[in-house]
Parts: C-alpha cells; structure tokens; sequence
C-alpha cells in the first residue's frame, strides 16, 4: 500500500512539473523529448538490472509496444500536456480522471464486457462530475478543455490496446519500451518544430529531470512494485490519492481556485473512480495510477 501510495503521490506532480517547465521557458515538445527520452534510459537501465531486457522480447511484442509509445501515449501526453498550457493544473487532472470510466465504455462497445448497476451510476456520476467542471470554465480556455477531453479519449485507447501486448512481456521492460517510442517520436516533432534544444537555464534542467525522475521512474517503478501486492483493484483505489495531490499542490502554489460547482463535479469524478474501483475485480493494465 505504501508503494503505491508514493506512487500516486509521485504522479500528482505531474502536472504541476508541467506549469513550472513552461514558466522557465521550455516549450511542450521539447519538455516532452527530453523527459521521455531520459525516463527511457533509466527504465532500460531498471530493465536491464531486473533481468527483463526488452530485446529479448518477441520481434511482434516489441514492434507493438514501440507502436504504443509513439503514436498513441505520445498522442496522449501531448493533448495533456498542451492542455496544461492554458488549464489549470486542477481543473486538467480531474477532467483526465475521466477516464476510467471510459475504459468501462469502450470494453463494453468493443469488448462485450458487462456492465453492472453500480458500474452504470459511477459513469453517470463521472459524466456528470466532467459537466459541471467544464460549465463552470471560462470560454477563453475552451481549446484547452478540448485537448483536456481528449487527452483521457487517448489513454482509453492506449490502455485496451496494450492489455494483450502487457499480457506478454515483464512490465518494466515493456515501459522501457514505450517510453523509447515516445521519446523517439517526441524528439522528432521537436526537431521538426526548432525545438529539439537544451533548456536554456538550471531551472529548465531540474524541472526537466525533476519530471523524467519522479512522476515517470519513480511514479512508474513503485507502482509496478506495489501492484502484485495489493492487487489492481486497491491499487486503483489508493490511486485516486494522485488527483488529490495536483489540486493540493495547484492550490498552494498557483493560487488556482474552484466555484462550488466546480469542486462538486471534482468530487463526483473521484467518487465514481472509487466506485469502480471497488467494484471492478480485474482492471486493465495501466487502468489505475498510470497516467502520463
């Protein structure tokens, strides 16, 4: 519990790693290639260290798993991470907490799964918390709240699709890999954006490591570590501890503020989390304490 707990709290800081990297001047990409591509060379680092080498995996299990890392969980961090630029921090994270709920959705649509009363409330009450959240922001942010929508859209997508590939290969190993793809791709658009460039100040270099360290290799590793343990569905409850610490910090560092309707509907997305979590036996890989 305790690993998971740190875990959680490591991913809290995500978003606010984020707001601090763009104050000290980094732009979205190049703060993306430059974490992802050192996050990857620590987790091959861990992989090689724990005896699950990436390039011992099967040619189609790897092909898939570098496919994953650069197009869609760079798909996923890139909507997120843009959204953080003219989002709050708080606002941002509890609209991607949606997205359990969607995994529910589509494994229903696409997957046949069943769907249980309690599972049916926790999506309305999850769809109604997003609604109040989003009627309550102000117009001038609406494409960030599109790309805030989006980002959780995304992850659905990245979670039913590694569920198989996971399946198959030691998890530390296959991050090692999709971090690889991300980096590989991040660093492309970077370059292709004049933006593949060292940070130009030391406050660019901590946020810059401070990131790819915590709310990545640590936030990853311990959560990996703490999953067999407890078993998915508490760690996805101990895991909604992650949004708590993004508003906490948000609110004590930025200033950043909810109306009442707002703080209702962030509520109403945690209680629906806690819900399905409570309720869902097995959830899919990275279903819990994984955002990017």
């Amino acid at each position: 519990m305790a690993l998971v707990l740190v875990s959680a709290t490591a991913f809290g800081t995500n978003a606010i790693f984020a707001k601090l990297a763009y104050a000290a001047g980094l732009g979205t990409t190049q703060l993306l290639a430059f974490r992802f591509v050192l996050a990857a060379a620590g987790m091959w680092g861990l992989a090689l260290m724990l005896r699950q080498n990436p390039l011992r995996f099967r040619r189609a299990s790897l092909l898939a798993l570098f496919g994953l890392g650069a197009i869609v969980y760079t798909g996923q961090s890139l909507t997120y991470f843009t959204a953080l630029q003219t989002l709050p921090a708080s606002l941002c994270v509890l609209i991607v907490y949606i997205y359990p709920s969607l995994v529910v959705i589509a494994g229903w649509l696409f997957l046949r799964r069943s769907l249980t009363r309690w599972l049916l409330l926790a999506l309305l009450g999850s769809f109604a918390g997003l609604v109040l959240l989003v009627g309550g922001a102000e117009l001038h942010i609406a494409w960030g709240l599109v790309f805030a929508i989006a980002a959780p859209a995304i992850y659905t997508a990245y979670i039913l699709l590694s569920e198989n590939v996971m399946n198959r290969v030691p998890a530390v190993g296959a991050s090692a890999v999709i971090m690889s793809g991300a980096g590989i791709a991040f660093s492309a658009i970077a370059l292709g954006q004049g933006e593949l460039k060292l940070p130009a100040s030391s406050n660019g270099w901590l946020v810059v490591l401070a990131l790819a360290l915590i709310p990545t290799m640590i936030a990853i590793s311990t959560f990996l570590a703490g999953l067999p343990r407890v078993g998915a569905a508490r760690a996805s409850l101990l895991s909604t501890w992650e949004p708590v610490v993004t508003v906490i910090l948000a609110v004590i560092l930025f200033g950043d503020r909810f109306s009442v309707l707002q703080a209702l509907g962030g509520v109403l997305i945690l209680a629906a989390v806690v819900m399905q979590a409570g309720r869902v036996g097995r959830t899919a890989p990275g279903a819990a304490g994984a955002l990017p």
